[in-house]
């Protein structure tokens, strides 16, 4: 991390003339990206809410060869609000270093048991009550194949108290080869990083993701949430991970003369296990 922390610095102070406007003017776009999602929606049609309090774990790979990030994950989820194992994940792929301050990625990912808009059913009734809506049945094993593109700039935020601050904004594409959805994903967040002899030791991350849906659901805009990571630097090239993430996801279709909207709310706690092999060396 002391390596990347000071490439940063070379990065920046040779590829940017004024070094400050390129942080602020990312940082102010996440603000009113952020503040234009949290003004209020009125509500409308009919309403519904869930909740599920979830527990997720995953085993990675992220490595080192030159410019570039081979990537290999391994996800799973269990669903509390049922009391099942449904989503699972494969995503494979790699990262480029693009610029000092730059990385792009192109993924796959083969995933089971996600649900979408078309698996929430409303029944038809002249006075709709809670119980005449609800999700399909969705096997984990109903597989399905993406496509993941990003391109994450990251910075350095001189003026955070401490010095090792990161900021980063994930903008990520997807394309689900199983339904035709095409998302996007805007993730702003900043870290901190404890160094203790010039070395990493533990990572504080907070993100604020934001999802848009651009080909389906009548609200583009419609999900966001919090992740709170923190990153233990077992050794050089192992890391433990531990993450909440609260997010909420909001469907919305007409039908039968009006809208129908369900607020699913998720808060999920997760572990992981990342190995960084250096096989520049």
């Amino acid at each position: 991390m002391t390596d990347m922390l000071s490439t940063w610095r070379r990065g920046i102070t040779i590829t940017i003339a004024v070094p400050d406007q390129r942080p602020a003017a990312v940082l102010t776009l996440a603000v009113v990206i952020i503040a234009l999602f949290l003004i209020p929606v009125p509500a409308s049609g009919w309403e519904y809410s869930e909740f599920s309090l979830d527990a997720g774990a995953r085993i990675a790979m992220m490595a080192t060869a030159g410019e570039w990030n081979p990537y290999l994950e391994i996800r799973g989820v269990f669903h509390g609000a049922e009391s099942e194992f449904r989503y699972n994940s494969l995503t494979t792929g790699t990262y480029f270093r693009a610029a000092p301050w730059l990385k792009v990625g192109a993924f796959y990912r083969l995933q089971g048991g996600a649900r979408h808009l078309e698996d929430w059913t409303v029944i038809d009734n002249p006075s709709p009550t809670p119980d005449e809506q609800y999700w399909e049945d969705v096997s984990p094993w109903r597989y399905e194949n993406l496509l993941l593109l990003d391109a994450t700039p990251r910075f350095l935020l001189p003026w955070m108290p401490g010095g090792d601050w990161v900021g980063a904004v994930k903008v990520r594409y997807e394309y689900n080869f199983y339904n035709n959805n095409q998302s996007l994903l805007t993730r702003p967040g900043i870290t901190w990083v404890l160094m203790r002899d010039r070395e990493p030791v533990l990572n504080l991350s907070l993100q604020i993701p934001l999802y848009f849906a651009l080909n389906y659901n009548d609200r583009p805009l419609y999900g966001f949430g919090t992740y709170v990571i923190g990153l233990w630097h077992l050794e050089e090239q192992v890391k433990l991970e531990g993450r909440v993430s609260w997010f909420v996801k909001n469907y919305e279709k007409f039908a039968f003369g009006g809208p129908w909207i369900l607020h699913s709310h998720h808060l999920v706690l997760g572990i992981g296990v990342i190995f960084t092999p250096d096989f520049s060396r």
